[in-house]
């Protein structure tokens, strides 16, 4: 099975390449949609950010809103809207960006195997998923990277130019022979 420090060190990694992408724009950037119709950088921030708090309740195994109904940043909510305020500053969404990787890394690196091995406290990810541990790295890894794999594609389609990955060094202690 993959460690925490494993999962812990992607999720770090996709942080570091989430806030490259996003370094250069301005809030007014942060609410562009190349062809009218694409996620921009505000919502995709806003819906990642809805799991921040969720991973902690889950190992905790406590119960909470399903992010999917969140009217403003939810798949089943109003989706994307071209007003900047509406988000807050960049710089606000990029500081609970950071905060929220941070509890989520934490809250990870100090899971007991009695949390990890418990079902998922939200019924229709019990029904996907046997345990917290089975579900984590699909929403961690694979649902987040969807999303900044989105934030790449749309900073070509809004004619910014790529950035290069940044450094994946890993965070101090994570490994223990480094």
């Amino acid at each position: 099975m993959f460690s925490s420090q494993s999962i812990v060190y992607a999720w770090d990694n996709g942080l570091r390449y989430a806030l490259a992408l996003l370094d250069d724009l301005t809030d007014e950037q942060m609410v562009l949609r190349p062809g009218g119709n694409m996620n921009h950088p505000a919502w995709i921030l806003g819906h990642m950010a809805l799991y921040y708090p969720i991973v902690p309740a889950l190992l905790r195994g406590e119960t909470f809103a399903d992010p999917a109904d969140d009217d403003l940043f939810g798949f089943r909510g109003h989706g994307p809207l071209p007003d900047h305020t509406i988000y807050g500053s960049k710089e606000s969404q990029l500081q609970r960006l950071r905060e929220g990787h941070e509890k989520v890394a934490q809250a990870l690196l100090a899971a007991t195997d009695v949390q990890l091995n418990r079902p998922p406290s939200l019924p229709r990810w019990a029904k996907m998923y046997p345990t917290v541990e089975f579900m984590l790295p699909d929403l961690l890894l694979l649902h987040e990277n969807i999303h900044i794999g989105q934030l790449s594609i749309w900073r070509r389609a809004a004619g910014f130019s790529g950035v290069d990955f940044p450094d994946r060094t890993p965070r101090a202690g994570l490994i223990a022979s480094l």
